[in-house]
């Protein structure tokens, strides 16, 4: 698992978004970019194809900016801000992992057991002072098909579906009990190692934008 994270390099692919928040749906398609090991740009694209939302995490930094508000706010790459974009409070570069099916193993577990799951599957828990980390992995191919964080700070579940040891999933699926949230992600026409600049991860906000700081 570590050796193929260890390869990544960049990810390219027209994304669909749908967040499910209790009763409420929202939708959105756009440009996923990711780079390792902590980078992502996603804009969101109206109907007639011009970003209205983008957001970049790159170098430390964090940019969420609404094009039509000409409104942004900016800090830290962290968990924190992934949590106010995306709803869940998840590193950088954990992020990156899962959306391209390369889960991070906990570091430092106390203690950790790899037991048959059912068909060719394994399930690898790792027990942590403040949470257990359980992972399903195709026994052939080594390749993630769900991971779940169960303890005080985090209750996450993430499933994926198709994908292969050298192809990032067709559909990333992550769920958090409390507050309900579930959000899924389709990938079309995925491409991998095309070069992405680190540049491509920062955003130069226009003048006289209204800009909204945290720490």
């Amino acid at each position: 698992m570590d050796r193929r994270w260890q390869q990544f390099e960049d990810l390219r692919t027209r994304a669909e978004i749908t967040v499910h928040r209790g009763r409420q749906v929202e939708r959105l398609s756009g440009v996923l970019l990711l780079k390792s090991p902590d980078s992502l740009r996603l804009e969101a694209l109206s109907p007639w194809g011009q970003p209205f939302l983008v957001i970049t995490a790159g170098g430390g930094s964090f940019t969420l900016y609404h094009v039509g508000e000409n409104r942004a706010l900016v800090g830290p790459a962290s968990a924190r801000a992934t949590e106010r974009w995306l709803g869940f409070a998840l590193e950088p570069r954990e992020l990156v992992a899962i959306l391209f099916g390369h889960v991070l193993p906990m570091k430092a577990p106390l203690t950790g057991a790899l037991r048959p799951a059912g068909g060719s599957g394994l399930a690898l828990e790792l027990q942590g002072p403040r949470e257990v980390q359980r992972i399903w992995i195709d026994a052939e191919t080594l390749v993630v098909r769900q991971v779940e964080w169960t303890g005080e700070d985090r209750q996450l579940r993430v499933t994926y579906e198709g994908g292969g040891p050298a192809e990032p999933p067709a559909i990333v699926t992550l769920s958090a009990p409390e507050p309900a949230l579930v959000v899924s992600i389709r990938y079309w026409n995925p491409e991998v190692g095309v070069g992405l600049q680190a540049e491509r991860f920062t955003l130069t906000l226009p003048d006289h934008a209204k800009i909204q700081r945290f720490r």
